[in-house]
């Protein structure tokens, strides 16, 4: 019994120390882990907006699902790399305004219910996005009948593409009727009082005109003055802030073109020659041209003249089956055989409506209000009103007329309705522009047409030449790899060098480049005189680069800007000795004319100068001198008044004045100019008093 109770104390000892070192374990493992997170975290923020980290798997997933938007509206399974940059661009841009508005919606009791949206969908007065959508095209009235059956079948879609579609407006409207609120309470807090107005009235009401004498900076040579450093310290302290900068970089970079070599050309000479029995003797050439050709078939009807000139007469006196060639263009071989021989019109003539997708339209919809047009239009309903009030292009003012065209100037699929459809009804026909409500409402005679296929091998640079002139980077890189060495080498052989200057950080191009990004990044991350120290690849270019200007966001140090700031204490300097000349000779006479003839300059005039005028006839941009106008008494002159050319003294020789002022309609005016600024001023400065911290160039 005591060896039983000897041992359950001992196990609970056992325990306790097991138990003690096992929440020792966890807590330690808790700590560790917790900073793995809260490493994690900080590498893969992708921004801080008010107070709100967002990582870049948030950020990844919102661009996915508009990216699936843009998809499913447009009908593609794949977006272009300038799609996809908009797209990051708008989702960007959509989390800023979103966590830059939350806190104040919420302070302001700004939301928007299910009932307030129910209402924006199916009340008396919809969205604009809803009436857009959902508009009859005849009345241009919402099919009420329409919109509900819509609503309540979508969820029958199997694709699902009908609901994520909706969804998506629906997010946009609410979103946007929000927005409208808080807009609507900054506006409607705004005033204009009675003597606002009438002192609006009374400046925009009153016209001066006057004459003036300049002398110009110009007239005095940068040897009359002299300045000192610390004038440029001085004025450089007095105007800090006009030389604040963002954050930029320059760079010099050595490019290695990849062309093709004289072996390169010679292989594709080989090659050509080599097709040409197979290309006479095959019973299908449009096949092998689908499989061999660089360059795909070419499904169109040529007339007389329109093809190259080397093979255009061949082709219309030969019969099918000829083969000419090869011959060679500046970057291909060629084969070309006659395939065949059509009588088609040489022109058509056509009319039609575009209905353009974007991003609030569902394709379904979109295919409705074609088939509806086509419906009307088909029963003689009048292009001219449905061009206006649908279509989306140049061709709406005039009926949806295209004029007369000729086979292959039209998108292909469009160009092929008008050309080989017998009849004059109203068809649909979709392109990458949208859905064409067209009809062809003109044919000219039938010509003889000939059809081309061209076998084609494009004259490219080898895996060999990519080798070789990677090579030459690659030296280049490593015998220069410091600034100093850099310079040397370029001025020793002489390789194509160029230049980028003030870089941003989240710059996405650089002339002459493909998609620099990572170049634009190394800029960023390098120190002031590196060197790359790997070979960059864009397109067929390789690429050595050199850090050579760094800017920092902030304001700009002096040695960066002494030129600018030379130049402004020079115009001061001549300013003063300027002014000086003035007041002594004013003293000296009275009127403007007897100034003229004393400096040796003439008088210029200006007529019908306001409070609101932006530059001064015969000078240019002078806010100093056209405030002076608007308040000195007639025939009095005026004191020397510094310009941003010269020194002027002015004298005003006529004021007229508006008796008729219209005080209500100026209130009226300047009240809504209010309101409309304020729409776009509330939230800049919501987002200007916001601390934004962007980590998108890390990633992008």
């Amino acid at each position: 019994m005591a060896t039983l109770q000897r041992i359950r104390n001992r196990a609970g000892l056992l325990v306790a120390v097991i138990i003690g070192m096992a929440i020792f374990a966890f807590v330690l493992q808790d700590l560790l882990s917790g900073g793995q997170t809260a490493f994690s975290r900080s590498k893969f923020e992708f921004a801080e907006i008010n107070g709100n980290s967002v990582q870049y798997e948030e950020y990844l997933i919102r661009v996915d699902k508009l990216a699936e938007y843009y998809r499913l509206r447009i009908g593609q399974t794949s977006l272009d790399e300038q799609t996809m940059e908009s797209i990051r661009e708008q989702t960007w841009q959509d989390m800023v305004r979103e966590f830059v508005t939350l806190d104040e919606y919420k302070e302001l009791g700004i939301s928007v219910g299910t009932d307030e949206l129910m209402d924006m969908v199916q009340g008396r007065n919809p969205h604009p996005i809803i009436a857009s959508l959902f508009a009859d095209p005849q009345t241009g009235i919402i099919n009420r009948t329409f919109l509900v059956q819509f609503i309540r079948t979508m969820n029958d879609d199997p694709s699902g593409a009908q609901k994520t579609i909706w969804l998506y407006l629906e997010n946009e409207i609410l979103k946007d009727r929000a927005f409208s609120k808080y807009n609507n309470l900054i506006s409607k807090g705004l005033y204009v009082t009675e003597l606002e107005a009438g002192n609006n009235a009374m400046e925009n009401g009153k016209r001066t005109d006057i004459s003036y004498v300049l002398r110009r900076y110009t007239s005095i040579s940068d040897s009359a003055i002299s300045y000192t450093d610390n004038d440029l310290q001085k004025y450089y302290k007095n105007n800090e802030t006009e030389f604040q900068q963002e954050a930029s970089r320059d760079i010099e970079y050595v490019v290695y073109e990849v062309v093709a070599s004289q072996e390169d050309d010679n292989a594709a000479k080989e090659w050509i020659d080599r097709m040409h029995s197979e290309l006479t003797s095959i019973e299908d050439p449009i096949s092998l041209v689908g499989m061999e050709s660089d360059q795909p078939f070419d499904n169109i009807n040529y007339s007389n003249g329109n093809l190259p000139e080397v093979i255009n007469d061949f082709m219309f006196s030969s019969d099918v089956g000829a083969v000419y060639g090869p011959y060679q263009d500046e970057s291909s071989y060629h084969l070309a055989r006659l395939v065949e021989i059509n009588y088609l019109p040489d022109s058509v003539r056509a009319r039609h409506i575009l209905l353009q997708v974007d991003q609030s339209t569902d394709p379904g919809l979109l295919l409705a209000l074609a088939d509806s047009l086509q419906e009307v239009l088909q029963n003689g309903g009048s292009w001219d009103l449905l061009a206006s009030q649908y279509g989306t292009d140049g061709t709406a003012t005039l009926g949806g007329d295209l004029g007369w065209f000729q086979e292959g100037q039209m998108v292909k699929p469009f160009s092929d309705t008008c050309f080989y459809d017998k009849s004059s009804d109203v068809k649909q026909v979709q392109t990458q522009f949208g859905v064409h409500v067209v009809q062809v409402t003109g044919k000219s005679g039938n010509i003889k047409k000939v059809k081309v296929a061209y076998l084609s091998r494009n004259i490219e640079p080898s895996s060999e030449t990519y080798r070789e002139f990677y090579s030459q980077a690659v030296k280049f890189a490593g015998m220069n790899n410091n600034y100093e060495k850099f310079s040397d080498g370029v001025t020793a052989e002489n390789p194509n060098l160029r230049y980028a200057s003030d870089l941003t950080e989240n710059q996405k191009t650089i002339t002459g480049l493909d998609n620099p990004r990572p170049l634009i990044r190394w800029a960023f991350e390098a120190e002031l005189h590196d060197v790359t120290s790997e070979i960059f690849e864009f397109g067929n270019n390789y690429i050595v680069a050199a850090l050579s200007g760094v800017r920092e966001k902030g304001i700009a140090p002096l040695d960066q800007v002494r030129a600018q700031v030379e130049l402004e204490v020079k115009k001061e300097k001549k300013a003063e000795k300027i002014v000086a000349e003035l007041e002594s000779t004013l003293n000296t006479v009275g009127d403007i004319e007897t100034l003229s003839l004393e400096i040796g300059v003439p008088v210029q005039q200006a007529n019908n100068i306001s409070f609101n005028s932006v530059s001064l006839p015969g000078a240019g941009i002078e806010p100093r001198v056209l405030a002076a106008a608007a308040v000195l008494p007639s025939e009095e002159l005026s004191q020397p008044i510094e310009g941003n050319i010269g020194v002027y003294v002015l004298t005003v020789t006529n004021v007229t004045e508006d008796e008729n002022q219209d005080i209500p309609g100026t209130r009226t005016r300047m009240t809504t100019l209010r309101e409309s600024q304020a729409n776009f001023e509330a939230y800049n400065a919501l987002r200007e008093a916001a601390d934004i911290t962007d980590n998108r160039t890390k990633f992008f």
